[in-house]
C-alpha cells in the first residue's frame, strides 16, 4: 500500500512521514490491529467533542497532538481537503495508513509529521482554516507560548478547535485510571509504588491546568473566545467521602473539581 505523497508546501524541518512503512515492516499484525482498534474507538466520539467547534469539511486542516492520526482521520471522514497532524513522538504511521485505505481516503491528501509548533509555525504561516487540537492543552507547559505559535498558522477566516479533557483537579485528572481523584489523595510515594509505568508522565506531562488557567491563557494572548464550553465531572456523586483525604494534602477548589474538560472555538482579530 503506498500513502499518496504529501504537497511539497509541507515540506519543512519536520520529520518527513515516509518512516510509516519502516515501521510497518517492524510491527506484527496483533500490533497493527490493535492499534487500529484503538483509532477506531477514539474517533466515535469526536463529532461530539469537536465538530461543534469546527467542522473540518472542505477545509485544509491541522491536527495539533495528532499521536496515532485519530483526528487526521476523523477530518478525513468529515470531508476535509487536507490533513496534516504533527506531534513531538509519532511512534507508527502504519494502523492510520491501513484504516485510510480500508475508508477509501489513500488518495486524501494527509500526513504525520514528528515536529514542534514552533517550527511549523516558522514554515507555514497562513495555510489552516482550521486547527484541532483534542485531549493535548492538558499536557501543555507553555500555554500561551503554544497558542501563540499556532495563531500564525491560521488564514483569514481560520478557527482552532480546542477540546482538552481530564483537566487536573478532575476525577481522572492524574491520567492513572484507577481511582476518582486518587491523584489528590494519595501520597506521591504511594502513586509512584501502585503506578510505576505512570510515574514518570504523570510527573511531567500534566500542567495542572484548571479551566480558568485555560481562560486566562485565552485572554492573555488576545483570543477571539467565539465558543467556550464546560463539562462537568461525571464523577461527582463520589466526591463528598473523599474531600476529607484530599484536603489533607492540598488546598482544592470543589469548582475546578466540578470541571472535567473544557471546549472552545477560538481566533484572533485578523483572522476575522
Amino acid at each position: 500500500m503506498k500513502r499518496p505523497t504529501p504537497s511539497p508546501e509541507w515540506c519543512c524541518r519536520c520529520t518527513c512521514s515516509t518512516t510509516s512503512h519502516e515501521s510497518l515492516a517492524s510491527m506484527t499484525a496483533d500490533d497493527i490491529a490493535s492499534k487500529k482498534d484503538y483509532i477506531r474507538q477514539r474517533v466515535e466520539g469526536l463529532d461530539k467533542a469537536l465538530l461543534p467547534l469546527g467542522d473540518p469539511a472542505g477545509k485544509d486542516v491541522l491536527v495539533f497532538g495528532c499521536g496515532l492520526g485519530n483526528e487526521v482521520l476523523w477530518s478525513a471522514r468529515r470531508g476535509a481537503r487536507s490533513v496534516l497532524g504533527i506531534d513531538l513522538g509519532i511512534r507508527t504511521h502504519a494502523p492510520l495508513d491501513e484504516l485510510m485505505a480500508e475508508e477509501g481516503f489513500g488518495d486524501v491528501c494527509y500526513a504525520m509529521h514528528e515536529c514542534n509548533v514552533h517550527d511549523l509555525a516558522l514554515d507555514h504561516p497562513g495555510r489552516y482554516d482550521l486547527i484541532v487540537s483534542n485531549g493535548v492543552f492538558e499536557h501543555v507547559s507553555d500555554l500561551k507560548g503554544v497558542l501563540n505559535a499556532l495563531r500564525p498558522l491560521l488564514r483569514p477566516g481560520g478557527r482552532m478547535a480546542i477540546y482538552a479533557d481530564g483537566l487536573w483537579f478532575s476525577a481522572i485528572g492524574g491520567h492513572l485510571g484507577k481511582c476518582n481523584w486518587e491523584h489528590l489523595w494519595m501520597a506521591p510515594h504511594e502513586i509512584k509504588e501502585q503506578f510505576p509505568e505512570r510515574w514518570a508522565a504523570y510527573t511531567r506531562n500534566l500542567n495542572r491546568m484548571t479551566a480558568v488557567d485555560f481562560l486566562q491563557a485565552l485572554r492573555d494572548v488576545g483570543a477571539l473566545v467565539l465558543q467556550f464550553n464546560v463539562r462537568s465531572d461525571p464523577y461527582l456523586r463520589n466526591a463528598a467521602p473523599l474531600m476529607e483525604a484530599i484536603r489533607a494534602r492540598q488546598q482544592v477548589s470543589p469548582t475546578d473539581m466540578s470541571i472535567t474538560s473544557v471546549g472552545c472555538e477560538i481566533c484572533f482579530l485578523e483572522h476575522l
